[in-house]
């Protein structure tokens, strides 16, 4: 049984209905010194969302990414992650608060142009943590694909960056973690929505929103750094 009740919000959204599910689940917050994984159970679970009980609070429409259900047993190996934001955040009566998310697509930029389309294999979809540094620079920061190929790939981040900055890229996940650093360039950066607006990074915590960017990068033919 619930330890305590799950709060009712005024103002229901759930396009599905959830059942009552305790699943392992893993949350990846995006916080001012590199991502936090927090392992959890839901309490409930739809085809759109779920909700789990956590000590601390979080900040309401925060960028996290899920891995559900989610296999302790499976170790370093990556594991498929879902994009989500936090859409309520309530005290719980018995101390500590119910969490919401919802989980979203991952986000996809509009088409470009005919003659600026660089893209010589189809991308996917596909969610995994990837570690970036300029070219120069000696620590990489850690942020998340949106999409991936052959040739390239987009990943969100708070960080600036701009046309043509060369940077090198690690994914430490199947075949790309065998290749190391991958040199590539940026080839487009666009801003993401963020329905609570930008915050300044510089007070960025855990779970708290920023103002994001996606940043398309084009492997150079080099392939390695």
């Amino acid at each position: 049984m619930l330890a305590m009740s799950e709060p009712v919000s005024s103002l229901e959204r759930r396009k599905h209905p959830r059942a009552q599910l305790k699943l392992p689940a893993r949350i990846r917050w995006p916080g001012p010194l590199g991502m936090r994984l927090e392992t959890t159970r839901t309490v409930d679970a739809s085809r759109d969302g779920m909700l789990f009980h956590r000590n601390e609070r979080c900040d309401r429409m925060a960028r996290v990414w899920v891995a559900f259900p989610f296999d302790p047993a499976a170790g370093t190996a990556a594991q498929p992650e879902t994009p989500a934001r936090i859409v309520r955040v309530e005290r719980g009566a018995g101390g500590g608060y119910w969490v919401a998310l919802r989980f979203e697509s991952t986000a996809r930029t509009a088409k470009p142009p005919s003659d600026q389309e660089r893209r010589g294999s189809e991308r996917i979809p596909f969610a995994l943590p990837i570690f970036v540094r300029l070219a120069g620079t000696p620590w990489p920061e850690e942020f998340m694909t949106q999409d991936i190929s052959q040739h390239g790939t987009r990943f969100e981040t708070s960080h600036i960056y701009a046309l043509g900055d060369k940077v090198l890229a690690k994914i430490p996940w199947g075949e790309w973690s065998k290749t190391g650093e991958v040199a590539g360039r940026v080839v487009r950066v666009q801003a993401i929505e963020d329905a609570r607006g930008p915050a300044p990074l510089a007070n960025m915590e855990i779970g708290k929103s920023a103002m994001i960017a996606s940043v398309a990068v084009e492997w150079s033919r080099a392939g390695k750094s």
